[in-house]
């Protein structure tokens, strides 16, 4: 992943937590054992997930998309609240990020751009620098944190990993792969006479077929004579697994074997194909020794999410959380009822 496309996404989870001087009791919109959450707050961090779904292609419209917006400012007011646990874990445990480490990692970003690509980078997401330290401070405190609370995560036992790729072996099943070469003279999308159209592309796709049995080299002919813009260039080369190709296809070159060639034009939506079997690689599956490191690091990983899950539960828990947006949507629920 991008390292700034990261950072964005770091942004929704490590917001900064800035305290707004002089604001009024209702612009509070939570606290966590006493420590304010405010509106301004909460507004930064949706902002910045708005600007993220926009990157992606997705606006948000405050109007139309009222319940997707409530729904945003739910989830990114719990991250807030999850985040200041946290940190407020983090000072009693006594860990501190230093100015030098924030340093050390801000130079990290810029070592892939220039200083004013870097100044750019920050203005395009609204950022200052200031906040931008904030934020990677408020991050790495987390980091530790999370080092510290996992570090008694042991590694798999042997007997725990047979187990595991046992009762997961599917997932270690690499499927059989056929590798072809095809010809395809194009139908769909044509408009037209549709039987005049078919039966122009048969004529044609018969054509070559018999060039092909004359002796003519098959890749060759793929190169000047398929309408398929994805392998002509190739040579028409293309390889699939069972479900990749349209059912027609996958079928017409299942029951060839390496070196023969399809007898008439195989019809499918796109039009009549010439195909060729290359080669096929059978179904295998990966032994557990294949595997091992991978399954290590799922059952490493699964022991980590539980463990993290069990310490934010427990912070939770024992946490005075008041949550005035939640109180603020139950009672206009209650109103429209």
């Amino acid at each position: 992943m991008h390292k700034w496309r990261r950072l964005i996404l770091l942004a929704f989870l490590t917001a900064v937590l800035f305290a707004a001087a002089g604001c009024g009791k209702s612009n509070i919109v939570a606290t966590v054992n006493g420590e304010q959450i405010t509106r301004q707050q909460l507004d930064d961090m949706v902002q910045n997930m708005k600007q993220y779904y926009k990157s992606m292609g997705l606006t948000i419209d405050e109007k139309t998309d009222k319940d997707i917006v409530r729904m945003i400012d739910s989830m990114t007011l719990d991250q807030l609240i999850t985040q200041t646990l946290l940190l407020q874990e983090a000072k009693k445990t006594g860990i501190q990020v230093s100015k030098a480490d924030v340093d050390k990692e801000i130079a990290r970003y810029k070592e892939t751009m220039t200083e004013e690509k870097f100044r750019q980078a920050l203005a395009s997401n609204g950022w200052t620098e200031p906040k931008f330290r904030d934020m990677l401070e408020k991050d790495m405190t987390i980091s530790e944190l999370q080092k510290k609370i996992l570090a008694d995560v042991k590694a798999p036992t042997d007997q725990e990993i047979r187990e595991y790729y046992e009762k997961n072996k599917k997932e270690f099943l690499v499927p059989a792969s056929y590798q072809v070469r095809h010809i395809l003279i194009k139908t769909g999308g044509m408009e037209g006479d549709k039987a005049k159209i078919d039966l122009e592309a048969k004529t044609k796709a018969l054509a070559v077929l018999e060039q092909i049995k004359q002796g003519a080299d098959f890749a060759g002919l793929a190169k000047q004579k398929s309408e398929d813009p994805g392998t002509a260039s190739e040579g028409g080369l293309y390889t699939f697994t069972s479900g990749e190709a349209v059912p027609e296809f996958e079928a017409a070159a299942k029951s060839l074997q390496p070196g023969e060639i399809t007898r008439e034009p195989v019809k499918t939506d796109f039009g009549f194909h010439i195909i060729k079997m290359e080669s096929m690689t059978p179904e295998k599956q990966k032994s557990l020794a294949e595997v091992r490191e991978e399954v290590v690091a799922r059952l490493t990983d699964e022991a980590k999410q539980k463990k993290m899950d069990s310490f934010l539960n427990e912070i939770r828990n024992r946490a005075e959380i008041v949550n005035n947006l939640d109180k603020s949507g139950k009672e206009n629920a209650e109103k429209k009822n």
